[in-house]
């Protein structure tokens, strides 16, 4: 038998092993490429896109969210794009919203712009979104402009921003923020958030007037 002969079977096993692996290395490729085009494709139908409602409105508008949402703790964030400061607090506020939304916080942004440039309330929700708002946040930009109008319109007594006023859940006033008041600051504004969020709405069925009297029967 000759040399090559001899050969040639020890290494037929070697070239087909070699085949073998080639093809599961291919087979692998695809399988890790679709695996991951999948889970992009997951990640991508989960992330649902912001419905952010954002309306020119006025005091009138104002106060009807307020009754609509009565039984509830209302923020309203009065703010511009074109104030530092609250451009500082509006993630803050936005935040509050996500955070205690579930328990019963409703989070109100009335922008206070130049409502003659037509581009303006594009702006707004764009900045809203940017910072984190949802369909959750009532958005409002005044019909009243940047002006004396809008801040005695919206009873901001001290005529700067930011100002912030947080309703109880009967639907009253109860704390007020901004440059005669209560200094807006995050934690404070948060505090009084979670102790408003305890209060329950009074009951219209409770009696006020005291316990029932009761007459016992004579004795017969």
């Amino acid at each position: 038998m000759s040399l090559s002969r001899r050969i040639l079977p020890i290494l037929m096993p070697v070239v087909v092993l070699a085949f073998v692996g080639c093809q599961a290395s291919r087979n692998e490729n695809p399988a890790k490429g679709e695996a991951q085009q999948s889970s992009a494709e997951v990640k991508q139908t989960a992330v649902k896109l912001p419905d952010l409602v954002v309306e020119v409105g006025d005091e009138k508008d104002l106060d009807a969210i307020l009754k609509e949402n009565k039984g509830k703790v209302v923020l309203v964030d009065f703010w511009g794009t074109w104030c530092m400061p609250c451009m500082e607090l509006l993630p803050h506020t936005l935040e509050l919203a996500e955070k205690y939304g579930s328990q019963g916080l409703v989070v109100v942004t009335v922008a206070i712009e130049d409502i003659n440039d037509p581009r303006k309330v594009d702006e707004v929700r764009g900045v809203l979104i940017k910072h984190g708002a949802t369909g959750q946040v009532r958005a409002l930009v005044s019909r009243y402009g940047i002006g004396e109008e809008a801040f005695t319109k919206f009873n901001i007594a001290s005529g700067a921003l930011p100002h912030l006023k947080l309703f109880g859940r009967d639907g009253t006033l109860a704390v007020t923020f901004g440059l005669e008041a209560e200094k807006p600051d995050p934690e404070r504004i948060e505090a009084e958030v979670q102790r408003l969020l305890k209060e329950t709405a009074v009951s219209q069925s409770q009696s006020t007037d005291g316990p029932e009297l009761v007459i016992p029967e004579a004795n017969s």
